[in-house]
């Protein structure tokens, strides 16, 4: 007789296509993810994965297990919250650290309001989330989207900074500045491609390790940088500047959803996209 749990488990491998990032979503070792993956081809005689430095690939007999593991799981949690109606339905949720969620929190509210039976927990990883609030570009394919928000970007320079006065500046004067890098932004591909096709190189002075610390390295004078249009903020020490490009520099923001009850689908749903 199967147990219910190395099912949870194989299905954590089967989405994320990795075993160690089947144990981030779980909360467990991954020895464990990996025992139970065992266990399941040793029951049923079969192999349900290959495996490569790659990863982890399905076999026929595991695209065949997912679909009926899925729909017992499914069965499982319905039974559950049939006879225990009032036990909390934990959700975990990501937010990407570059992510301004104070601009989500109304969001946040519509979930939680769409089941008196939910709890939002918050998740240290993408692979551990049912929920997460992230550039368009970083969801993976086991998630369904809804756009939430897009923004642009600007250069965030020291009040007393020459440019500080413009209203928006070009890509060929950045070569004349010197620049906190944003390791961590999910754009810096395209930013780099857009500088690359003025033909110039940017000059970088430091990294900064989230954007709080970014705003108070300009203000201390260090450079300039760029920042999504959601960190702006009044600040007598700064100004920023729209950045004339000749492509559209922006991020789609999006609420990232899997496995989560009907009632919280319906509300996401239902969210409105705003600019």
């Amino acid at each position: 007789m199967l147990e219910i749990k190395p099912l949870y488990y194989f299905i954590a491998a089967y989405e994320e296509g990795s075993i160690t990032a089947a144990a981030n979503r779980c909360f467990i070792a991954q020895p464990s993810i990996t025992h139970a993956i065992k266990a399941l081809e040793s029951n049923l005689s079969v192999q349900l994965f290959t495996r490569s430095k790659q990863g982890i690939k399905p076999t026929k007999e595991g695209h065949k297990l997912y679909k009926l593991a899925s729909d017992l799981v499914l069965q499982s949690q319905q039974i559950k919250s049939e006879f225990t109606p009032n036990q909390k339905n934990e959700i975990h949720l990501y937010i990407q650290p570059d992510i301004n969620v104070e601009q989500y929190a109304s969001v946040i509210e519509s979930v939680k309001s769409a089941d008196a039976n939910i709890e939002i927990t918050v998740a240290d990883a993408l692979e551990q989330s049912q929920l997460a609030i992230i550039d368009e570009l970083r969801v993976p394919a086991q998630f369904s989207v809804k756009r939430l928000h897009q923004e642009g970007y600007k250069l965030v320079v020291k009040q007393d900074h020459p440019l500080a006065k413009h209203q928006d500046v070009s890509l060929n004067e950045f070569e004349q500045l010197t620049f906190i890098e944003r390791p961590y932004c999910t754009q810096k591909d395209t930013f780099l491609r857009l500088i690359n096709e003025q033909q110039f190189n940017i000059t970088y002075k430091g990294k900064a390790i989230h954007d709080k610390q970014l705003l108070g390295l300009v203000k201390l004078g260090l450079g300039v940088a760029v920042i999504p249009e959601s960190y702006t903020e009044e600040d007598g020490n700064l100004s920023y500047l729209k950045i004339r490009t000749p492509n559209q520099f922006t991020r789609s923001i999006v609420l990232a959803y899997r496995k989560v009850p009907e009632s919280v689908v319906e509300t996401i749903k239902g969210l409105t996209f705003f600019y």
